[in-house]
């Protein structure tokens, strides 16, 4: 576990080889984490951050996200959602029963194939604006069969 004590630039990666998960299954990857305690977090309610899981470097879906929904907060900084006059949709947090907070990532389908087996699965998390950041509490990744 790690706490996001200040920053402007963020970005969280996690790495799995594909031998790891089940062939010819579909999978999500979540972020697990929380906010720091008595409302001590900063920047994470824009929608201008973004996650993707790709599978042996192909190209994947970038998906936008937003750790803190709190319009008040993105208004005040300045963030903004989709800008230019078109909305963009924005995946929310959803609340686990364990008390964290879980973002779904993005989705991948393993083949089974024998090249497979060599290859690498990366999720990415990216704050993409350059104001403050701070409270987030990272729990981490995790990689979840769909039923």
């Amino acid at each position: 576990m790690a706490e996001l004590v200040e920053c402007t630039c963020l970005d969280i990666y996690g790495r799995l080889p594909a031998a790891a998960l089940t062939p010819a299954t579909p999978y999500a990857a979540y972020l697990v984490y929380d906010t720091a305690a008595g409302g001590q977090h900063r920047g994470l309610s824009f929608p201008d951050q973004e996650t993707a899981v790709s599978l042996g470097g192909r190209p994947a879906a970038r998906h936008a996200v937003c750790l803190r929904p709190d319009d008040a907060e993105a208004r005040r900084f300045g963030g903004a959602g989709g800008g230019g006059g078109h909305r963009v949709v924005v995946r929310q947090p959803r609340r686990r029963e364990d008390g964290w907070w879980e973002m779904e990532m993005g989705r991948l389908r393993t083949t089974g194939a024998r090249e497979e087996e060599q290859e690498e699965v990366v999720a990415s998390f990216e704050a993409l604006g350059w104001y403050p950041k701070r409270g987030l509490v990272l729990h981490g990744m995790e990689f979840r069969p769909l039923h």
